[in-house]
């Protein structure tokens, strides 16, 4: 019983080939006819020899009799009359009814072929149809065949795909993606990032992927026209660059350039009335007079003075260099008067120091015998002298008087002493009135104008510089003839933008910017707008501070580099490095090897370099006073200095509308 079972569970068939199969057996529920059918057709046409009408009893239907009569004609044709007994013909007759032989169904799509007694059926394969199991069944045209991506077809099946980046599950039909990453030489150098049904090489900002080369390759941006005027490319990113000396820096966006302008107002209004003494840097005077007399006169001047400067000239008056004149100066803040009559040269100095700022009433008075100075109506100076400073000549008597200067160069006075005097003259009276040509030329020219109200300190207008010549390498005497080097520089600003050049080095020979300490409104490499002061070793910054650079008030930047150190201080607060140990020492190296060249040391500005050479290029506007190695720089003492700067005197921040 058991293997009666097992034989009916093997003849099963699959639900498809069942319907199949099921369809023509219902054709032929009278199978017990059919087999009769078979004994009559023995007996009629076998043994006999039938007629068409008999074989239509033996069929009993036109369409297997309209199948089976020619066919018999043929069998006998062949093997003979039923009379001749030729097996053949018995056999030939016998398979005539079955139309599976020969098999008409396409040999490729079928799995069997049923006769129908004057027709047959085919019995498909899976993934043929037709009459025959000739038509190949498309299953992807239902439902994709039931793949996740992609179906193709082929003749009497199909198989599933995926695309590309994608595998084939284990079932046939789902696909899963390819993590094209855990292979590490999938982008060589760069970052690879998985993506569904691929994977993508990823660079860091500034970088393109070359998928030749299997690495990131740095973006030249400055070939793609970022910049409004110099564009310097760098690994990874780019910098741009406006004309400083020219009044620009960069704009918000780090691409284009704007003007610089005052962040803090200064008190900048002057007075038509005063005569500013400074204008001149040569030391040459700003007001030459002659005066010429019929009779014998002698000098009276009389001013309102103003100074924070300790040191130069007011006045000159006399004849030529080896003849008789008086020069009166400062120095030391006190009043000093040189005088050379018939030959013989004096020097004395008296009175109180008078460079602190206020205004205070100056007067020279030549007498009989002597020559009185006067300070706010209070004789300071009574010294006895023999001669007048008018000397005749041809018939006239005649008196040269200079402001702010000496006809003659310096080193050729009894005393030498720098001319330069930062000084505010206003009320003048010389020899008694006449000065109405002074001021109207005073009054049509600005520069020979003073501020109306000054604080101590130099102002550096935003257009010019001043440079010294010092020297920063030294030889101590417990190393012996071994060089070291220092630089100390510290500097009290009250700025009145935020973008300028406070103090940088310059290798004339190079046209090299060693060493800059500016203002400067954005960080380069993260772009971003911020104030800062930053020190620089040529074009590299060294360390960064910020600094509220438009508050009004008073800063003080400090820098120190020397071997193996450089710091930064704002306010006492040390700057952020921005430089790794070894780039450090690099940078100073390169310093180091331009100290043993002649430098020139610069002021509030840069002379004409490529904008690239440093940070900032840009002139400084504001108040400021350096000093370089414990020295207080005076700038009446630079090599040259720009006639705009005002050595000792500086306009105050304007005060704030109510």
């Amino acid at each position: 019983l058991l293997l009666a079972s097992e034989c009916a569970l093997a003849a099963l068939l699959p639900a498809r080939e069942a319907t199949q199969f099921l369809r023509p057996r219902q054709r032929r529920a009278f199978q017990v006819f059919e087999e009769a059918k078979q004994g009559h057709l023995e007996r009629e046409c076998v043994e006999e020899l039938c007629s068409r009408e008999e074989a239509r009893e033996v069929f009993e239907n036109d369409p297997e009799t309209d199948y089976f009569y020619p066919r018999y004609l043929g069998c006998i044709e062949k093997y003979g009359s039923p009379y001749a007994k030729d097996p053949g013909f018995a056999t030939c007759v016998q398979n005539l009814p079955d139309q599976c032989t020969p098999n008409p169904c396409d040999k490729k799509g079928t799995q069997a072929c049923q006769d129908l007694m004057g027709n047959f059926f085919c019995l498909c394969k899976a993934g043929w149809g037709g009459r025959l199991c000739d038509r190949d069944v498309n299953e992807c045209s239902q439902e994709n065949g039931g793949c996740l991506q992609i179906c193709h077809n082929k003749p009497g099946s199909f198989h599933c795909a995926c695309h590309s980046g994608f595998q084939l599950s284990s079932d046939g039909r789902t696909c899963q993606d390819i993590d094209e990453c855990a292979d590490s030489e999938a982008c060589g150098e760069a970052r690879c990032k998985n993506l569904p049904g691929s994977y993508s090489c990823l660079c860091d900002k500034g970088f393109a992927y070359s998928s030749q080369e299997k690495a990131c390759r740095d973006v030249d941006e400055c070939l793609q026209g970022r910049c409004e005027q110099v564009c310097v490319n760098s690994p990874g990113s780019y910098t741009c660059h406006c004309d400083g000396r020219g009044g620009l820096k960069l704009s918000q966006d780090m691409d284009t350039c704007e003007d610089i302008l005052p962040c803090v107002p200064f008190s900048m209004a002057k007075s038509v009335k005063s005569l500013y003494l400074g204008r001149m840097f040569s030391g040459t005077p700003v007001i030459r007079l002659r005066f010429k007399r019929l009779q014998p006169t002698r000098l009276v001047a009389e001013f309102d003075f103003r100074t924070f400067d300790p040191e130069g000239i007011l006045l000159f008056a006399g004849g030529h260099q080896d003849s008789t004149w008086i020069v009166l100066a400062l120095r030391a803040g006190r009043l000093e008067l040189q005088l050379r009559y018939n030959g013989v040269g004096r020097v004395t100095s008296s009175g109180p120091v008078i460079n602190h700022g206020m205004w205070q009433t100056i007067s020279v008075e030549e007498l009989a015998r002597n020559l009185v100075i006067k300070v706010n109506r209070d004789a300071v100076m009574k010294i006895a002298v023999a001669g007048d400073l008018f000397q005749p000549e041809r018939g006239l008597y005649h008196l040269n008087l200079t402001v702010g200067g000496i006809p003659f160069h310096e080193k050729d006075l009894v005393q030498p002493i720098n001319p330069r005097l930062d000084g505010c003259m206003r009320s003048w009276n010389w020899l008694n009135g006449e000065d109405t040509t002074i001021q109207e030329t005073v009054k049509a020219n600005t520069k020979m104008q003073c501020f109306s109200v000054t604080e101590r300190g130099s102002f550096y207008p935003g257009s010019g510089f001043a440079f010294y010549s010092l020297d920063y390498m030294r030889t101590p005497l417990d190393i012996g003839t071994e060089s070291t080097w220092e630089i100390e520089v510290v500097a009290h600003i009250r700025p009145a933008a935020d973008t300028g050049v406070l103090f940088a080095l310059w290798v004339p020979d190079l046209r090299a910017v060693p060493l800059s300490v500016a203002l400067v409104d954005y960080h380069s490499t993260k772009k971003l707008k911020k104030q800062l002061v930053v020190l620089a070793v040529e074009h590299v910054a060294l360390a960064l501070m910020e600094i509220k650079v438009c508050d009004g008030q008073e800063h003080m930047v400090t820098i120190s580099l020397r071997e193996g150190e450089a710091t930064l201080e704002v306010d006492g607060t040390r700057g952020q490095s921005e430089v790794s140990a070894a780039q450090l020492q690099e940078r100073l190296a390169v310093l180091e090897k331009h100290l043993r060249s002649p430098v020139l040391t610069f002021a509030g500005g840069l002379p004409d370099v490529p904008v690239t050479s440093a940070p900032v290029t840009a002139f400084y506007r504001g108040c400021m006073t350096l000093e370089v190695n414990r020295r207080l720089l005076d700038l009446d003492e630079a090599a040259y200095k720009h006639s705009d700067i005002t050595a000792h005197s500086c306009p105050p921040v304007e005060p704030a509308a109510a």
